[in-house]
Parts: C-alpha cells; sequence; structure tokens
C-alpha cells in the first residue's frame, strides 16, 4: 500500500470513513488513466469556489422561502416551474437550468459585467447584484418574478437593454459601459409609461452563478459601498432607503409594504453575508434615471474610516449625467467599423454576426483572450486559438497579435506553454494560434527560440510516451478539453500536437532554421504514423472506421473532439473515411435534432461542440452544416449570446459560463467558412448556402484569407447569379490560386485575381426551402 493511500485511509478513519466508502474514490480515479496525472492545481480555487457557494446557496435558498431570488434561483426551486430542480440529499444548488447572461465592458479593458435575462447586473466577478423593481399604480413589479419581460441589445453593441410592461407602457432598463475617470458599468432607467413610477435599485448578495458574501452595505450621501468598496454612484440622494440581514429578513419586504425609511440601518452588517439594501427614486413620465457602478473592485475593507477615504476619492456623476446609450451606441458603430464587413440577406444573422464581433473584443483583454466574462475569465491557450483565429478572420488583427507576442511571456524554460498542468493540446494549439495569423496576415509574430523550444517538448514527450502497442508515439495521457472526459490518451492532444509540428516547422524554415525545421518535421512524421497505427488497430477492435476520444475508449460522445483532426487543423479532410465514419457514428448516436448532446461533463446540448460537427460537415459538402448553424441561432439569448451547454428541455444554459467565447468564435468562423474559406488551392467562395439566400445579394469586403484580401458581390440577373470578385494577393503573388463558387455554381472555377462571370442557374433555386426562418 503507497504512504499516501495510508495516511489517506488513517485521516478518514478518524471520522468513521470505512473502508467501503474510501474504495469509491480509489476506484473513481481509476476510471482513466493515472500515468504523468495529478489534478491541475489551477482548477482547485474554481472548484472550491463553486463548491462552497452551491452549500450557501442551498442552505439559504430553503431557509428564504419569502426572499426575491434571481431569475434562475426563483425558477429552480418553483416546484410548479419546469426549471424546478429537486435537491434530495446533495447539499449543494447551482445554477444548473439558465447559466445565460451578457457581459459589458469596454475596450481592451479586463473588466466585464455580466447581465441576466431579467437586468441584474453583476458587476464585481462572484460579486453582488443591483436588481431593480418598479412600483406602479397596481403593485411592485418584480424582474426576476414577473412574465412581461423583454431583452434585446441596442443597435447590435453591447448595451442590454430590458423592458418590462407595466400600466400604462413600458419601463426600460439599459446596462452599458463606459469608459470615464473610472470605468463604470452604467444604469439608464427610462420610464417610457404613461404614468409616474418608483425605483427601486436593490444591492442583493447574489448573482447568476449563486449567491455571493456581502457583510456590510453603507449608504455615503450619494455613494453606496459594498463591504467597504465604492459600488454605487446616485447622481442624487434616493427618497427612502432600507436594508436588513439574513435573519431580519429581506428588505424587499419593506419596499413592497411602503414603509422603507429616510436612510440605512448604521451599521448594516450581517454575520452570514447576505446583507442587502434598496434605494427609491421617484421616476416621472418620460423621464430617465442614472447611476453608475465601478468596474474595478478596490479590496475588502471593515474599517470605516478607509471606507469614507475611498468614497471620497471617486468622482461624482457629472452634472450633465453620463454618456447616454445612444451616444455609446455609436461609440460602438465607430469602434467596429474595420476589418471584414459583410452584406448579409438575413437580417437576424447579420445581427448576430455585427454583435459577436463586438463581443470577441470584449473579451480580448489586452495580453490575454479569455472564453468568458464571469465562470471562464481566465487564459487558456485552446480557448484562445479559436478566439485569435476568429478575430483573425474578422479582420481585428491588431488585437490577436497582441494576445501572440505574449505567448511566450506564459512558456517556460522546458518550452512547454502553460496555462494549466497536464493540457498537452498547449503547445500544438500556441504554435497553430501563431501560425494561421500568419498565413492570414502575413505576420509571422513568432521568435525562433520559442518555436524551436516549443517543438522540442513536443518531441521530448513523444519520445518518452509508453510503448504500449495502442498508444506507442501519441502523448501522454492528460486533462485538456473537459468534455473528453477523465484523464486519459486523448487523440485531440495527438491531434494538436501533430499540427503545432507542421505548423512550426514551417516557422522555423522561414526563419531560416533549417535543421530544426526539420527535427520538427521528423517529429511531426513519426506522429502521423503512430496516429495511423494506433487509429487501425481500433478500427480493428472496434469494427469501424470511427475514431473514438482516445485509443482506449469506446465510441462514447467525446468522440466529437477527433473531427478536430479536420477542422480546424485541416489533418484530413472532413470526406476521409475515418473523419467521415466518426461524424456519421455521432450523428447517429449523440444529436438531438440538430444539435450534438454531449453527455460527458457538459451533459448539454453542445454550442461550440455542435459547430465541431459542423464544421467536418461543411467540409465534407454535407448540407446538414446548415441546420446546425440554424439550430445554433435559434438556441440564442434575444442578446446574441450563447453559453457552453444548453438544457434539453428548457432551451437555458446547464454548463459552463452564460456568456461563452468560444461559442461565438465558432458561429464567427462557421459563418466566415460559408462565404470564404481556405480549401487545397485556393478558396472556396459561397461553398454552402441556405437555399433562401439564392436570389438575394450578397456582399463580402476585406476578407482575410491565406492568399490575402477577398472581396466580393453576388448580384443576380433573373434565375443567375453574377460574380464580382477582387483578391489582393501578398508578396509576389506568383502561386495561382483557384477560386470556386460551388453554393451558386459547381463548374466554375477561375485562377484570376479580380474579374466578373455570369454563372448558371443554381441548381436549388427552384426547390428553395428552409434557411434561416
Amino acid at each position: 500500500m503507497a504512504l499516501r493511500t495510508w495516511l489517506l485511509r488513517r485521516a478518514m478513519g478518524r471520522f468513521r470513513i470505512t473502508d467501503d466508502i474510501v474504495r469509491h474514490l480509489t476506484t473513481f480515479q481509476r476510471l482513466g488513466e493515472t500515468v504523468e496525472v495529478q489534478l491541475p492545481t489551477e482548477l482547485l480555487p474554481i472548484g472550491a469556489r463553486t463548491v462552497f457557494r452551491a452549500l450557501r446557496t442551498r442552505a439559504a435558498s430553503q431557509l428564504g422561502v419569502d426572499w426575491v431570488w434571481p431569475y434562475w434561483l426563483e425558477r429552480q426551486v418553483d416546484p410548479r416551474d419546469p426549471a424546478f430542480v429537486p435537491r434530495g440529499h446533495l447539499p449543494f444548488l447551482a445554477n444548473i437550468t439558465n447559466r445565460n447572461w451578457t457581459m459589458v465592458g469596454n475596450v481592451a479593458s479586463p473588466w466585464e459585467a455580466i447581465v441576466d435575462p431579467r437586468g441584474l447586473v453583476t458587476p464585481w466577478y462572484d460579486g453582488w447584484s443591483l436588481d431593480w423593481w418598479v412600483g406602479a399604480d397596481d403593485r411592485w413589479h418584480v424582474p426576476s418574478r414577473d412574465s412581461g419581460v423583454r431583452q434585446r441589445l441596442v443597435d447590435s453593441a453591447p448595451i442590454v437593454e430590458t423592458a418590462m410592461r407595466v400600466p400604462g407602457g413600458d419601463v426600460i432598463h439599459r446596462a452599458y459601459a463606459v469608459q470615464a475617470d473610472e470605468e463604470y458599468v452604467v444604469i439608464e432607467i427610462e420610464n417610457a409609461s404613461r404614468l409616474p413610477v418608483a425605483i427601486a435599485l436593490a444591492v442583493r448578495p447574489y448573482n447568476p452563478e449563486g449567491l455571493a458574501v456581502v457583510e456590510r452595505v453603507a449608504l455615503h450621501d450619494r455613494t453606496v459601498t459594498v463591504d467597504g468598496r465604492p459600488a454605487l454612484l446616485f447622481p442624487r440622494p434616493p427618497s427612502r432607503a432600507t436594508g436588513s440581514t439574513f435573519r431580519r429578513g429581506d428588505s424587499a419586504a419593506e419596499v413592497f409594504r411602503g414603509t422603507a425609511a429616510d436612510a440605512l440601518p448604521d451599521p448594516l452588517r450581517c454575520e452570514a453575508g447576505l446583507a442587502q439594501a434598496a434605494f427609491l427614486f421617484p421616476l416621472a413620465h418620460q423621464a430617465t434615471l442614472q447611476v453608475a457602478l465601478p468596474l474595478v473592485a478596490e479590496r475588502r475593507t471593515r474599517r470605516r474610516r478607509l471606507a469614507r477615504r475611498r468614497v471620497e476619492r471617486m468622482p461624482e456623476i457629472p452634472a450633465g449625467g453620463l454618456p447616454p446609450s445612444a451616444v455609446v451606441a455609436r461609440g460602438w458603430r465607430v469602434q467596429t467599423d474595420r476589418g471584414m464587413r459583410l452584406v448579409l440577406p438575413d437580417a437576424r444573422l447579420a445581427e448576430a454576426v455585427d454583435a459577436n464581433r463586438r463581443y470577441l473584443l470584449l473579451l480580448h483583454d489586452g495580453t490575454e483572450i479569455t472564453p468568458g466574462p464571469a465562470t471562464y475569465h481566465r487564459f487558456w491557450f485552446r480557448d484562445a486559438a479559436y478566439m485569435l483565429a476568429a478575430l483573425d478572420r474578422y479582420g481585428f488583427h491588431g488585437e490577436a497579435t497582441e494576445v501572440i507576442s505574449h505567448f511566450q511571456d506564459r512558456q517556460r524554460v522546458d518550452g512547454f506553454f502553460f496555462s494549466q498542468r497536464q493540457e498537452w493540446d498547449s503547445n500544438g494549439a500556441a504554435l497553430w494560434s501563431m501560425a494561421e495569423h500568419w498565413r492570414l496576415t502575413g505576420e509571422l509574430v513568432a521568435d525562433g527560440d520559442s518555436v524551436s523550444r516549443a517543438v522540442r517538448w513536443i518531441g521530448r514527450k513523444l519520445r518518452g510516451a509508453r510503448r504500449d502497442e495502442e498508444v506507442a508515439g501519441l502523448m501522454p495521457p492528460g486533462i485538456s478539453a473537459e468534455h473528453l472526459g477523465p484523464f486519459d490518451h486523448y487523440y485531440w492532444d495527438s491531434f494538436w500536437s501533430w499540427r503545432g509540428l507542421l505548423d512550426g516547422a514551417a516557422m522555423l524554415r522561414h526563419l531560416g532554421r533549417d535543421k530544426q525545421a526539420a527535427a520538427a518535421e521528423e517529429w511531426a512524421a513519426a506522429l502521423g504514423a503512430a496516429l495511423d497505427r494506433s487509429m487501425a488497430r481500433v478500427a480493428a477492435e472496434l469494427g469501424g472506421a470511427a475514431v473514438p476520444a482516445g485509443p482506449r475508449r469506446h465510441l462514447d460522445p467525446a468522440m466529437i473532439g477527433s473531427l478536430v483532426a479536420c477542422w480546424p487543423l485541416a489533418l484530413y479532410r472532413g470526406d476521409e473515411p475515418r473523419m467521415a465514419a466518426t461524424a456519421d457514428v455521432i450523428r447517429e448516436r449523440f444529436c438531438i435534432g440538430d444539435a450534438f448532446f454531449q453527455g460527458i461533463s457538459h451533459t448539454g446540448l453542445g454550442t461550440y461542440l455542435t459547430m465541431q460537427l459542423a464544421f467536418a460537415e461543411l467540409d465534407a459538402g454535407d448540407r446538414r452544416a446548415l441546420a446546425r448553424l440554424q439550430w445554433l441561432l435559434g438556441a440564442a439569448t434575444p442578446t446574441w449570446t450563447w453559453p457552453e451547454a444548453i438544457h434539453p428541455q428548457l432551451g437555458g444554459g446547464c454548463m459552463g459560463d452564460g456568456h461563452h467565447g468560444w461559442a461565438a468564435a465558432d458561429f464567427l468562423s462557421m459563418v466566415r467558412a460559408l462565404l470564404v474559406r481556405e480549401v487545397d488551392g485556393g478558396l472556396a467562395l459561397c461553398s454552402m448556402l441556405p437555399d433562401h439566400w439564392l436570389g438575394q445579394g450578397i456582399e463580402v469586403h476585406d476578407a482575410p484569407t491565406h492568399a490575402g484580401l477577398m472581396s466580393f458581390a453576388v448580384r443576380w440577373h433573373g434565375d443567375r447569379p453574377a460574380l464580382l470578385w477582387d483578391l489582393k494577393r501578398r508578396g509576389d503573388g506568383s502561386a495561382p490560386v483557384t477560386l470556386t463558387a460551388r453554393g451558386l455554381d459547381p463548374a466554375w472555377s477561375s485562377t484570376e485575381a479580380r474579374g466578373e462571370a455570369l454563372l448558371a442557374t443554381p441548381p436549388e433555386l427552384q426547390a428553395a426551402a428552409g434557411g434561416f426562418s
């Protein structure tokens, strides 16, 4: 018995945790590989926060039955609601039915706030939130409970507008970020009804993920502090205020009874961390109220004098107010009037593209890019690869360059690009990102020494691999993408490493490092051969060509990860027999309707994972790819966001960050791929189009491609499309680039850099049906 196991059993024995209980843990560890594997310590804070928060949320929500809770929790504890989740013996309660939110923030800033589907605004990570309640002629209207609530974006910008119906019209809540003396989230509430109303701005100790810790709330003239930190700035003192603790009950009760006082209790302190307060303002017909929430949180403090000094240092809201939402929307149009520009026949799709271009810029945080504003607000090379490629494909090269140029800051001495332990895909992802940026821009943002160390690290991992025949020559077992499952040998890691070696070799040759390039090519050839041997052996064992997630796995949902070899890595074509067989099994066994259901970890309809299947289908010429995109568009929130996974019955988010950057990136890349994508020997324009687009104009301007900037337009002469194109080649442009447009005319091609052609009538035109309705 290992010393660690003996110590564990001794410690558990003191708490009467017997061997039969411990065996649940020891056998769990054997569900996957144990070689070279330990739990990545970087994930421990995330896991601990999730568990402890869920523990508090369960305890408080079952006792606070008369509290106003956030939208997701109101539904999840209501036995009459379809989103009700019985808790049973589990002591935890987390949001697993409505993980949907929308980020707001400023370009090039690392700070984003999130807005839930009912306008609850959370300015600080895992912190308090600002709710809004409306006192109308009939009663108090609460967005998390009322049915007449709608949400949208203002001009496809990160300005979230939530409207609630009250007698006489709507009260409209808008949330957006501005950069003034400080970074703020501005809350703009407009009374668009015919009658005056009262507005209660409520500091709440929760957010879209669970309970937050709020121990103290205070009002200093026009500034509210939360745990000693300036949190909410008013343009004038509130007319009434009320506050409470968990033991005394929810302050909402006093608001709804009309018994709010002139001031908050002093001090307002809750040892259970559930202090809350509400501040009331009258709002006349057609009037607007603006308040500001600092985006950057200071450290908690219990020192009241320090809290007052912080308030004194805070700039006041200008007499003329902060910029209104209409001005901020115009600023976003100016900020994003660059890069690839599209004119699409589908208005909803065009709006979603515009919104997600801007979201991707918000997730760019200077030297990093993160796959979410909340749960996943940290850097991973894997997620960054997809998001940086989307930035480059849409022409936001400066942002991509800034992140890639700092990759080497994360590279260890041994060459490992580190974002998390045991992520063996990271070096391949980093090298591919550098190379794809180079291919799309002509700019190689890579240091030769860094690239050389990165490929040598992969080479060492391959040489140190186990000699078992089924895994010989592959990357070691690890934990990369969590949707693959527990620690194991994954083809995913080896596919990424193979592409990294190929791209590393190309970059090293370009930098004049031929000897190092040759070594990388040799390792790449060996890894490609090892993959072929392993997949052949697995095919013989399983009785089919479909590629599982790893050589020791059955055909489970994680096999979706093996399609990465087709897209984006382009190691195999989509119609290559193994890739085609893999897609067939996924469609047959693991799809619900047009969406892929990920039963491992996510246990929901995968957003970017459905797109992984769609990209493989697009490459194979399979029009079911369009149905996947149509599903994704239909599954979006009204603000054009997606979570990591979607509840298959309810349609709400059930896993991961409620505003997921990888999903946004794949959506943008899929739309771009339908219009222009790189293929062997050239570019495919309009390779697959929805039927209802036929007969309507399309324009693509300044699309970055491996061949240069591509612009084209489709016009119609009766039932025949006319194609006008202009390819601005990079470099000497000596190699011919073949253009095709199979979605318009399968027989047409050209090697001319610019021109126009009247194409044949598309065969689908007479049978047009479906599309993005």
